[in-house]
C-alpha cells in the first residue's frame, strides 16, 4: 500500500525520536547487570567476609572492657572502633558500588550517554487518567510482559526446588548443613543473576526489533522529510543559481587581479597574484577543477590575464595551497621563473609600445614640419604688385 511503512528509518527520523524521548532503553537489562555485578563481588569477598566479621566481633568485645574507656585510652579506642566499622562496611560498600557501576554502565551503553528529555518526564493527562491506566493494565502488551516475567521466574523456581531437595537429604542436626546452605544460597543467587541478565538481553533485542518496526517510514514520509530537510526543489535550484552567480562574480574579481593563471591544461586552473612593485610572495587568488577551472580560464581570457600551461606546477599548487595563502617555499623557484618570463615579456611590450609611440611622435612631427613648409612656400615667391 502507498502509505504502508516499509522503509528503514533515516537518521533524521531517529534523531527526532530521540529528542522526543523515544530511546531504546531496557530497565530490566540495567537492573540485571547491576544485580550480576553485585552478586559476583559478593562471591569474591564472601570467602573473607565471615572471617573478617568474626575477628571484628571479637575486637568489639575487647573494646568493651573498662580499661579501654579510661581517659587516657578513649582516643585510641575511638580510632580502633572507626577502623572496625570501616572493616564491617567495606564489603557491603563494594557490593553497592558494583551494583551502581553495573547499572549505570549498561544504561549509558544503551542510550549513548546521559541525557534529559523534558517531554518524557513532563506531566500528561494520560498518566493520571484512571481509564487510560486501566486500559494499560489489562492490555495485550501488559499480558505479554507478565508472560515474559513468568518464564524466568519458573526457571528460577526449578533451581530453588533442586536446592531445597538437596538440603532435605542432609540430616537435620548436621553441622555441614550451614556450610552447604550458604553455598546453595550463593549458587542460587548467581544462577538467578545470570538468568535475569540473559533474559533481559533477549528482551532488549525484542525491544530493538519493535522500535525498528515502529520507526519505519513510508515512501510518502521519506518525500516529506526530504522536503523538510532539503527544502523545495525550486527553491534549492534558485539558491544554487544564486550561489553560482556569486561564485562567478568572486572568481571574476579575483582573476582580474591575478598576475598569471596556471593550467593543467584541462582539469586544473590556479590564479596567482603578484605585485611587481612590492615583490611579496605570490598568493593563491583562485583555484578550481573541471568546470570551475574552465570558468577561471574564461575570466582570465576576458580580463587579459596570461595563461600558462604547466601541469606539474598547477597540480602541486592546487593540492598544497588554499585560496588567500602564499605559495610554499619549495615552489618559489618554479613560480619565480614563470613570473620572470612574464616580467620580461611585460618589459619588452612596454619597450615596443614606447618605441612605437616615439616613432609615431617623430612621424607626426615630420608631417607637421612638411605641412608648415608647404604652407610658407607660395607666399615667399610673391614679390609685390604689378609694375
Amino acid at each position: 500500500m502507498p502509505g504502508e511503512p516499509t522503509e528503514k528509518a533515516t537518521q533524521h527520523r531517529r534523531d527526532k525520536a530521540r529528542k522526543e524521548g523515544d530511546i531504546l532503553h531496557s530497565r530490566e537489562l540495567s537492573a540485571a547487570a547491576g544485580t550480576l555485578a553485585g552478586v559476583m563481588v559478593l562471591g569474591a569477598v564472601g570467602s573473607h567476609l565471615l572471617v573478617a566479621w568474626r575477628d571484628t566481633f571479637a575486637a568489639f568485645l575487647n573494646l568493651g572492657l573498662a580499661a579501654r574507656w579510661e581517659p587516657a585510652e578513649i582516643q585510641p579506642t575511638l580510632y580502633a572502633m572507626r577502623k572496625l566499622i570501616f572493616v564491617i562496611l567495606a564489603p557491603p560498600g563494594a557490593m553497592m558500588a558494583a551494583v551502581a557501576a553495573g547499572t549505570l554502565g549498561v544504561g549509558v551503553l544503551q542510550t549513548g550517554g546521559i541525557s534529559f528529555h523534558v517531554k518524557s518526564v513532563g506531566p500528561t493527562l494520560d498518566r493520571i487518567n484512571p481509564v487510560s491506566n486501566l486500559k494499560n493494565l489489562f492490555s495485550l502488551r501488559a499480558a505479554a510482559r507478565l508472560a515474559k516475567s513468568l518464564i524466568p521466574a519458573s526457571i528460577l523456581a526449578v533451581f530453588a526446588v533442586q536446592r531445597i531437595g538437596r538440603q532435605l537429604t542432609i540430616p537435620p542436626f548436621s553441622t555441614a548443613r550451614l556450610e552447604l546452605l550458604g553455598a546453595d544460597v550463593y549458587g542460587l543467587l548467581l544462577a538467578a543473576a545470570w538468568l535475569l541478565f540473559a533474559w533481559s538481553l533477549i528482551d532488549y533485542l525484542v525491544e530493538w526489533q519493535s522500535r525498528e518496526t515502529r520507526l519505519k517510514m513510508s515512501r510518502e514520509d521519506l518525500r516529506d522529510e526530504y522536503k523538510e530537510t532539503e527544502g523545495n526543489p525550486q527553491i534549492r535550484s534558485r539558491i544554487r543559481n544564486l550561489q553560482r552567480q556569486a561564485r562567478r562574480r568572486k572568481i571574476k574579481a579575483d582573476v582580474s587581479k591575478a598576475a598569471v593563471v596556471l593550467t593543467n591544461p584541462t582539469h586544473y586552473a590556479v590564479a596567482l597574484g603578484f605585485d611587481f612593485a612590492t615583490m611579496e610572495a605570490p598568493k593563491m587568488l583562485a583555484k578550481g577543477r573541471n568546470l570551475l577551472a574552465e570558468e577561471i580560464k574564461a575570466e582570465a581570457r576576458w580580463g587579459g590575464v596570461p595563461i600558462i600551461e604547466n601541469p606539474p606546477l598547477a597540480r602541486s599548487l592546487y593540492r598544497s595551497v588554499e585560496v588567500g595563502q602564499p605559495i610554499p617555499v619549495d615552489l618559489y623557484a618554479a613560480v619565480a621563473a614563470i613570473l620572470a618570463y612574464l616580467y620580461r615579456q611585460r618589459l619588452e611590450a612596454e619597450m615596443r609600445e614606447r618605441r612605437a609611440s616615439e616613432a609615431a611622435a617623430r612621424a607626426q612631427a615630420r608631417a607637421t614640419t612638411q605641412a608648415s613648409t608647404q604652407t610658407r612656400r607660395p607666399g615667399s615667391e610673391y614679390r609685390g604688385g604689378p609694375q
